[in-house]
């Protein structure tokens, strides 16, 4: 019973912590066109820009704000 308590807690933790500012889960996409000048293909939200799995030759132009890419 312990274990199921303690497992429940991390979930809690985890989803409250990877929630953004705008109260979307990071995972949730949102549409490129909504963070001025996230590149195509990629994915944008708040100061974040993910673009995996593109096989990119170069890194792309990204927002001066960007803290994660």
């Amino acid at each position: 019973m312990k274990r199921l308590v303690r497992l429940l807690l991390v979930v809690v933790v985890v989803v409250v912590v990877m929630r953004s500012a705008s109260g979307q889960l990071l995972g949730e996409v949102e549409e490129a066109e909504d963070v001025h000048g996230c590149p195509p293909s990629c994915v944008c939200f708040s100061t974040t820009v993910r673009c995996m799995f593109l096989q990119l030759d170069a890194v792309p132009d990204v927002p001066d704000p960007t803290t994660i890419l």
